[in-house]
């Protein structure tokens, strides 16, 4: 069953585009995290290398990706630039510009497989290996995320953060999530900032930091509606956590900015929040038709 978080990419796509947070399988075998896609198809490591099938390439952008069984040469195009690989070579062509790889692409049962590093790298993408999970990460934000995530305008950053493809720094794998009765997505930031936030969907609550326009996947924990959550619990504002896994960052003096975005109702519910009280509430009838559509993350008058 999906997640709630892919059952509400229509809203969670702002104009400017760019994926829905999604959660990475458990990694007991070597895998791959395209811009927050796992990759489908075998993921093998040889002598240091991570190699996925050409298929695995696509969530890195809109790319042309050909191969040339003659020539056993692959062509992958995007960006306004062009790369060449060759099964058996380590050179690579990168605009007519051959450049020698440590690795060369192969082909195991069938399938043509490529250096995951050295074609992700001649498109200037981002290389995140967890050793812990045997994942490689692979971060190629859309340039008009990377943008808003600049803004001036906090609901724009906001929703350009929640976008930005991840990483995970967890040394043990993600928590499995458990589908509940949820229909939508919770948003925590502190208040007047963009650079890092909870969420939290369904059973599972992640907590991500931006570096670099890298999202990083830093903590996790599993909530237990039914539990009464302890009084100075950290975070204050959460339910009940049962298991946890990774780095939590003490928020117990945070102004909260917390957004609800429901999708039966297509709207956002939001409010500031401390340990003692919540203020400023309201509510946002999303229109993502409209020209002025930032995602679900929307302004708070009184921040």
């Amino acid at each position: 069953m999906a997640s709630t978080a892919a059952l509400t990419t229509l809203f969670l796509l702002p104009v400017s585009g760019g994926p829905a947070v999604s959660a990475a399988p458990a990694a007991a075998a070597p895998t791959a995290i395209i811009n927050s896609v796992p990759a489908a198809g075998e993921v093998l490591i040889r002598n240091g290398t991570t190699y996925v099938t050409l298929t695995d390439l696509k969530p890195m952008g809109n790319y042309k990706i050909s191969y040339d069984n003659k020539k056993k040469q692959a062509v992958v195009q995007g960006d306004g630039r062009t790369i060449e690989l060759t099964v058996g070579s380590t050179a690579i062509t990168v605009d007519g510009q051959t450049l020698d790889e440590s690795a060369a692409p192969l082909i195991h049962k069938g399938k043509v497989m490529v250096p995951l590093r050295a074609v992700a790298e001649a498109f200037g993408s981002h290389i995140v290996w967890n050793n812990a999970q045997k994942t490689a990460f692979i971060i190629k934000a859309d340039p008009l995320v990377i943008a808003d995530l600049l803004s001036s305008d906090l609901s724009t950053a906001r929703n350009a953060a929640v976008h930005l493809p991840y990483a995970s720094q967890l040394k043990l794998p993600e928590l499995e999530l458990t589908p509940m009765e949820m229909q939508g997505v919770d948003f925590y930031f502190p208040q007047g900032a963009s650079d890092r936030f909870f969420i939290v969907d369904n059973d599972i609550v992640s907590y991500f930091e931006i570096r670099g326009g890298v999202k990083l996947l830093k903590w996790q924990g599993k909530l237990d509606y039914a539990a009464e959550a302890p009084e100075n619990r950290n975070p204050f504002f959460l339910p009940a956590v049962k298991a946890e896994i990774g780095e939590l960052p003490d928020v117990k003096n945070w102004t909260v900015a917390k957004f609800q975005f429901r999708y039966p109702v297509g709207e956002t519910y939001y409010t500031l929040l401390d340990r003692t009280k919540e203020w400023a509430q309201g509510s946002v009838e999303l229109d993502t038709s409209s020209p002025d559509y930032k995602g679900v993350i929307v302004d708070i008058p009184e921040e």
